[in-house]
């Protein structure tokens, strides 16, 4: 026996309520990542999804003219929407922090060794970026990982200044202790 399943709605308006939503995470979003993604495997994309979790970013498949809908809707750049870009299987990748390295490195990681992912258009901090691009900012240290090596910097002389100093007094001292604790 065979089941059927009928929404309450048309498709017109799930197709309506999708490009809300979309519009919406297009608004919300402070970068994107396009990338064709068709290849990935569903327990591949769970995991993804799972360490994105903490970068603030959200993985997505979008349908491509309901996208186009939602670019234009949110007023991004033209490049965002053209048929060269939106041609095959679509993943979005948003990013709702002005951190967006993060979660391309995680993007890159989970994806680097699958060779049918390729990038195809990023939005980072109003700027379109090409495909090839996008995946040179995953070589860039974090904030977190340049802050620590600047202070480690900063620490590295004053450390070498004080046991310059200190060098000759710490001898003093270890030559009075060996005359004292030969006269003892």
């Amino acid at each position: 026996m065979k089941y059927k399943f009928r929404s309450k709605f048309s498709t017109k308006e799930l197709k309506k309520t999708e490009v809300a939503e979309l519009t919406q995470l297009l608004t919300a979003s402070k970068s994107l990542v396009l990338f064709f993604g068709a290849a990935v495997k569903h327990q591949e994309l769970e995991a993804i999804r799972a360490k994105l979790a903490p970068t603030n970013a959200q993985l997505r498949f979008v349908k491509n003219t309901l996208f186009r809908v939602a670019a234009k809707a949110a007023k991004l750049p033209e490049a965002l929407s053209s048929d060269e870009v939106l041609r095959e299987a679509t993943a979005v990748l948003f990013i709702n922090t002005d951190d967006f390295i993060s979660p391309i490195k995680v993007l890159k990681e989970a994806l680097g060794k699958n060779e049918t992912v390729r990038m195809k258009i990023g939005f980072l901090d109003t700027e379109v970026y090409e495909g090839a691009k996008v995946l040179t900012f995953a070589s860039i240290p974090s904030k977190e990982q340049l802050i620590a090596k600047m202070v480690g910097s900063l620490k590295s002389p004053l450390y070498r200044l004080h046991n310059a100093l200190s060098y000759d007094i710490r001898r003093l001292a270890m030559g009075l202790s060996q005359v004292a604790s030969k006269r003892g």
